[in-house]
């Protein structure tokens, strides 16, 4: 069955929906250069090439550099005569390469190369493989030395009228071609077009908001880790999408946005063998995979890069800009689970039909995202506070190419109450802005702030934290009155805060800075049991760095247990207290020696216990049941299957007592396992993972 056709119209009104490679709706990956997708976003886009899940990448520029396709230490580097269209032509086959090796074990799978017109006259090259099984589509926008001056950037921020393309050597796109250039327009247009064409389930982008890692106070200039070329690609992919999703909204994808080059200022988060899997077809595509070149010299792949992709140290971790969380499913006060995510980028929800039941209703819009308010990221925090309610918590994003039009603002939805002092059903989004005012001065403070963390208060409001500019963490809090206004908790720390409410009514924050652990906490304050002293800060926990955001549980002796992933291995740890509210003991348990990667999702069970639930590098998730009294760490664990997924797993329990684990498979549908704890965690009925697709008559 044929995937992808020759795309033929110029306008998303034109083009027509695929019918699917096996009935499943691809993968899209938006990329600046030709390494984007394997550099960055494996191991989840190797998981779904294997799964069989149809790929589409689609490359913005050439990245033809400076034109010179050797190695780095060649000594006939110096002397050598630029090439552009020759070491473009080698990066195309490059990926190509990488791509068949992926596929089918072989670098020398035959492609299909074509041509299709798209926007502004020009022509782009599309190759497909097996039918469809992957295809690739370079638009061939200049950059580097051969684009005098003009960049990716400079035409998403309006400083060039347009970008000239480049006909790559040997390639199917007609000679007269070469050079015909791309408006801003243009390149948003045929991003919309392909989208549009191809249908795709999930979206790949690179990250708009790059970590700064110099900030110039006078002149209010920031230096950002990641290479422009990236930041523009993630811009003109949301632009993108924005069109498209107000034009099929029956269609509308998760989207997932990957780190760059700031993947060396966080913890290597990836295995030893989930890097080498990545670094593998990161050499065939360098062209130093050990195989006879059978092309021109030169046309065997990146030679700059060849197998040097592990010493630029942005390749051991794959890093999410949006991080997901694990607490997307909740018990309502009425006995339902429902589940939240983002798709097509406003937040949706999917709700149990019946307390403990097997069906479920969804996806259906969760309360009124405001109009031209941009999108919601991909990541939702939920919590419930202590009268039941829950509380959901986003950011909104939006982009431009003047400054003061790219907006990030946390958002606010929560059950309301009822007359009768129960919970009802969620209303409008409140927009609680940022730490960071509408000022001119503000505007690069606003683009780079972290994720939204939520915990409940004893009071019965919720505490949201957020990653500031600084580095800090900025705090807002929920109160009988309203919302007090955003505070500095101070500290320096990376993305990937995590906060726990203890039973006592206080809230613990952690995260992980260059060295280690940071610490935020609350004191009981007065009488009151709901009366708190503000947070302080604790630098000294002596706790190792982790590979992420940690999971943090509370035992029955009041003491916290930590879980974490440790970096460069993937293996699990756990940590505790040595005393209640007090010090850590610095020397770890292990748990679990399965390589996996992400967080980590957890639920409380029966008999003071815990479940806690990893993704394994298989992409499959795994289970184990940990004690809360104290006891030593458990080692076992059960395997779930499932997989591969989009984002990350959650678990509660649901009104019977059952664990249910949840995550959105490859289709962006809800997938849930429900386990008997009763029973040795044996799934519940019949079936095992089920898929809960929409009805024909809703929207996707």
């Amino acid at each position: 069955m044929r995937l992808l056709k020759r795309f033929t119209g110029s306008s998303a009104a034109k083009a027509q929906p695929q019918e699917g490679f096996g009935g499943l709706a691809p993968h899209f990956q938006i990329c600046a250069h030709t390494d984007d997708d394997l550099y960055f976003m494996s191991p989840d886009l190797l998981q779904s090439v294997q799964a069989g899940i149809p790929v589409v990448s689609v490359y913005l520029t050439t990245g033809e550099s400076d034109g010179i396709n050797l190695a780095m230490d060649d000594p006939a580097r110096p002397k050598a005569v630029p090439d552009y269209a020759g070491y473009t032509a080698a990066r195309q086959h490059g990926i190509r390469a990488a791509y068949a090796a992926m596929v089918t074990g072989s670098r020398r799978a035959e492609w299909t190369r074509t041509t299709t017109p798209v926007s502004d006259g020009v022509t782009a090259e599309v190759n497909t493989l097996e039918d469809g099984r992957v295809t690739l589509v370079f638009l061939n926008l200049r950059t580097g030395r051969g684009a005098q001056g003009s960049s990716l950037q400079g035409l998403w921020n309006k400083t060039c009228e347009d970008l000239a393309t480049l006909r790559p050597e040997d390639s199917p796109i007609p000679s007269r071609r070469s050079g015909k250039p791309m408006t801003r327009g243009g390149v948003t247009e045929t991003l919309a077009d392909l989208l549009a064409q191809y249908r795709p389930a999930l979206v790949r982008i690179m990250n708009p908001d790059p970590d700064r890692t110099a900030f110039d106070a006078k002149t209010e200039t920031v230096t950002y880790c990641d290479n422009s070329d990236h930041t523009a690609a993630a811009h003109f992919a949301l632009a993108a999408l924005a069109r498209y999703e107000a034009t099929a909204p029956a269609a509308a994808p998760a989207v997932e946005s990957y780190l760059g080059y700031c993947n060396k200022l966080r913890p290597n988060n990836l295995s030893p063998q989930e890097a080498a899997r990545k670094f593998r077809y990161l050499a065939v595509y360098g062209g130093e995979d050990g195989h006879d070149c059978e092309q021109p010299p030169g046309r065997c792949g990146d030679r700059p890069l060849g197998n040097r992709a592990y010493n630029r140290f942005y390749g051991q971790s794959t890093s999410y800009r949006w991080l997901p969380g694990t607490n997307w499913l909740q018990l309502r006060s009425d006995g339902r689970l429902t589940a939240f995510a983002v798709l097509g980028g406003r937040p949706v929800m999917w709700t149990q039909d019946e307390p403990g039941g097997a069906s479920w209703s969804g996806p259906a819009p969760l309360g009124q995202w405001p109009d031209n308010a941009g999108r919601c990221t991909a990541r939702l925090d939920v919590v419930r506070d202590t009268g039941g309610r829950i509380h959901v918590v986003a950011v909104r994003l939006s982009v431009g190419a003047d400054p003061a039009q790219q907006q990030r603002s946390v958002m606010h939805i929560a059950q309301s109450s009822t007359e009768e002092g129960g919970v009802g059903e969620f209303g409008e989004w409140t927009d609680l802005a940022s730490p960071y005012r509408m000022t001119p001065e503000n505007l690069s403070r606003r683009r780079s702030l972290g994720m939204p963390v939520a915990a409940a208060t004893a009071a019965g409001g919720i505490q949201i934290v957020q990653r500031n500019f600084g580095t800090g963490l900025s705090g807002r809090r929920l109160t009988d009155s309203g919302w007090e206004p955003w505070s500095d908790l101070k500290g320096g720390a990376l993305e990937g805060a995590s906060a726990v409410t203890l039973r006592r009514g206080t809230i613990e924050l952690y995260a992980t800075n260059r060295m280690g652990m940071l610490r935020w906490f609350e004191q009981p304050a007065g009488q009151e049991a709901a009366a708190v002293t503000g947070f302080k800060l604790d630098y000294g926990t002596q706790l190792n760095q982790p590979a992420g955001p940690v999971a943090l549980l509370e035992q029955t002796d009041e003491r916290l247990l930590m879980f974490s992933r440790q970096p460069g291995t993937g293996w699990i740890l756990a940590h505790r207290q040595e005393e209640a509210y007090g010090v850590w003991n610095t020397q770890p348990e292990i748990v679990c020696t399965t390589p996996g990667f992400g967080p980590l999702a957890h639920a409380p069970l029966p008999g003071d216990r815990a479940a806690l639930i990893q993704r394994t590098d298989d992409s499959g998730l795994s289970l184990s049941i940990q004690p809360l009294d104290g006891a030593p760490a458990e080692q076992e664990w059960i395997s779930l299957g499932g997989g591969p997924f989009i984002h990350a797993q959650s678990a509660a329990l649901d009104a019977q007592g059952h664990l249910t684990v949840a995550f959105l498979d490859a289709q962006a549908h809800l997938t849930t396992l429900v386990l008997d704890a009763s029973e040795g965690f044996r799934p519940v009925g019949e079936a095992s993972w089920r898929t809960h697709e929409p009805a024909p008559a809703e929207t996707h």
